[in-house]
């Protein structure tokens, strides 16, 4: 039950994300946004797959976790630049790898709990890079404040929905 939940919160995190770079692209300058939203997800994508797949084999969890972060840094980064698109696609291939390392050689018994460690760090991740990328905008023009309530209001009900849904798993344990 965790792992689709951990799929649906990345899956959010990483589409918000890239919404909010496309629909600033005029204002954004640097490639932050895809090089940080593509390895934050490959990272937990491939961690997932590999905690799915029981065997030891790496190849399935590195090949799926690197394509869905060679999609994310090309889809965050191409709004901006070419170069921005680049670099999040290589971002995004070596979080995959990373990621897929990480999945794989988890044991069981660990498994759960670097789940939920991941989900809390994509998410500050994500937090922070919208911080930043409000900051940039700020400097290019003048910024309405319903915007930033908006932010906030997005992240807090995703901050609640993964505080419930931890403690959901937990009583079922």
């Amino acid at each position: 039950m965790l792992l689709p939940i951990s799929f649906l919160l990345i899956f959010l995190l990483s589409s918000f994300v890239a919404y909010y770079t496309y629909k600033n692209r005029k204002y954004l300058s640097t490639m932050i946004g895809s090089m940080t939203n593509s390895m934050m997800t490959s990272i937990a994508i491939g961690t997932f797959i590999g905690v799915l797949i029981q065997e030891k084999d790496i190849a399935i969890p590195t090949i799926f976790s690197v394509l869905i972060g060679i999609f994310v840094g090309y889809v965050t980064g191409r709004p901006i630049s070419l170069m921005a698109s680049l670099e999040g696609i290589t971002a995004g291939i070596m979080g995959g790898m990373m990621g897929a390392m990480l999945g794989v050689m988890l044991s069981p018994q660990s498994a759960e709990v670097t789940v939920y460690f991941i989900d809390i760090i994509d998410f500050s991740i994500s937090v922070l890079l919208l911080r930043i990328m409000d900051e940039e905008i700020k400097n290019h023009k003048e910024y309405s404040h319903k915007k930033n309530k908006v932010n906030l209001i997005v992240f807090i009900a995703l901050l609640l929905l993964l505080v419930l849904l931890v403690n959901f798993n937990f009583k079922l344990f």
